[in-house]
């Protein structure tokens, strides 16, 4: 095998960075080094030496050997609806947002950047066509760094065995088959409006024809890029997504802590992101964005006054958590399950009540009553971390992992630093015999400690005295879980 230098391998990181964003990560060099003996290794390997291969990239004669060598550098993994759920999402959000496209007289602009070998954009083509999208109501434009993938993408032909996701059905309405090939028929191809090649590092981002985006769907491509590569290519995305467009990202690709300039909301069982259009918002919209919530989900319940003895008295939930905190703390469960019961029926709503009175439902063996309560929580605030979490939690704890591994990634994807959201996930995988899942996601909580050492930036709502708090527990835990393995 072709072996570079180190110093050339540190070149040839600096170049990629430079000339495409892609930033180097742990185990980088390794596969740096085995993209470059691939291509000296291929039948048309470059036409210069080892020692010289960084200089010639760097040269304009280079640029095709750059083409050449990205895809060996990139991952480009997709498959057809790939994460179900983000599909739902846009296939809930088609109708009204083709119904307005159709008011303002224009097609619905979809941009698929970072398409791969092109199954994404053919995938929201297929939802835009079930949809009722006809070809002059949508412009679809499909982009990626890669010119042998968007070559791939633009030419609609896939192997059978790409379409193993997509539904029997869907695959008789919208895909010729000849033998082991499909190809996208004809009324599919018209909503398809082309592939290009793209680097999401330049200053010029594509435009549809009139006006800006409505959905831009990048997903998996924001992992290759550092910080202030990433914030570069989310501030030319929002300049390019209409007011309230929507922007999908991966599941491992959140903004918490790194981009304020999208609000994040549910759609369907999906996280998305969405630019702020404040001026059409209106006031239930902008109340639920302002406090978090999605719209459509009913906000918590301000306190209101408990009447006790013939009088109103007013309690904050901090007030509430402190009292609820002394009868757990000398170990009078029962007293304060009963206690938060009351203050909730009495309408002293609040998150931390709710989750502290399911944790301690689930301590006096009350698995089911434990569930709905953290199931209400997680309805009532769905883009904050803590339900999701204890939820998953309660659900490993009673052995279903599965259902668990969705909570606690729901959890990390709102704050990626919660060392005990990463360990359990760990746990679940390990559940889930599959290891090296679990050791990933072991790493992730002993990365995560090492960013927030107390385990996530701010107290969790409620009290959870058997559950320790700090990172540094889930921490240590995970390094005897990644030696066990």
């Amino acid at each position: 095998m072709i072996e570079l230098p180190a110093e050339q391998v540190r070149c040839l990181a600096e170049l990629l960075r430079d000339r495409v964003g892609l930033y180097g990560r742990e185990g980088g060099d390794f596969a740096l080094r085995l993209a470059v003996a691939a291509r000296f290794e291929a039948p048309d390997p470059p036409a210069v030496e080892p020692g010289r291969y960084v200089e010639h990239l760097r040269s304009p004669a280079g640029e095709e050997e750059l083409r050449r060598l990205l895809p060996l550098v990139t991952v480009g993994k997709t498959s057809f609806f790939r994460d179900a759920r983000q599909f739902e999402a846009l296939r809930a959000l088609l109708p009204r947002l083709l119904a307005r496209a159709r008011a303002e007289g224009r097609p619905l602009a979809i941009w698929s950047a970072g398409c791969a070998t092109g199954e994404e954009p053919w995938s929201i083509a297929i939802a835009a066509a079930e949809a009722g999208a006809r070809a002059s109501e949508l412009e679809l434009l499909a982009t990626d760094l890669n010119p042998e993938a968007v070559a791939r993408a633009q030419t609609g032909a896939f192997p059978l065995e790409r379409l193993r996701e997509v539904p029997a059905e869907l695959r008789a309405r919208w895909f010729t088959v000849s033998g082991a090939c499909a190809e996208v028929a004809p009324a599919l191809r018209a909503l398809f409006t082309g592939a290009a090649t793209h680097n999401l590092v330049s200053a010029s981002y594509p435009r549809p024809a009139r006006g800006a985006w409505d959905i831009v769907f990048c997903r998996n491509v924001l992992i290759y890029f550092d910080t202030a590569t990433t914030v570069g290519v989310l501030e030319r995305f929002r300049a390019a997504l209409t007011p309230g467009g929507w922007l999908f990202l991966g599941y491992s690709e959140s903004l918490f802590h790194l981009y304020d300039g999208f609000v994040l909301e549910q759609v369907e069982e999906a996280f998305l992101y969405r630019r702020p259009c404040p001026s059409t918002l209106s006031p239930t919209e902008g109340e639920c964005r302002e406090r978090g919530h999605a719209p459509g989900t009913a906000p918590l319940s301000p306190p209101r006054g408990a009447r006790e003895h013939g009088k109103i008295v007013h309690r904050t939930a901090a007030d509430v958590l402190a009292e609820a905190a002394q009868l757990i703390d000398r170990g009078r469960f029962v007293a304060a399950r009963d206690f938060l019961e009351a203050r909730l029926a009495a309408g002293e709503d609040d998150l931390g009540i709710r989750l502290t009175l399911a944790h301690l439902l689930d301590l006096l063996q009350a698995p089911e009553r434990a569930a709905a309560c953290y199931r209400d929580a997680v309805a009532r605030e769905p883009l904050r971390a803590e339900p999701h979490l204890f939820l998953g939690v309660h659900l490993f704890a009673r052995g279903d992992p599965e259902t668990a591994s969705a909570e606690l990634s729901r959890a990390l994807f709102l704050d990626p630093d919660l060392a005990l959201a990463h360990y359990f996930l760990g746990r679940c995988r390990e559940a889930q015999r599959d290891v090296e899942r679990a050791r990933l996601c072991y790493g992730n909580a002993l990365a995560a400690h090492d960013r927030c050492p107390d385990g996530h930036r701010q107290r969790f709502l409620g009290h959870y005295p058997d559950l320790p708090e700090s990172g540094a527990a889930f921490a240590r835990a995970a390094r005897y879980a990644l030696e066990a393995l």
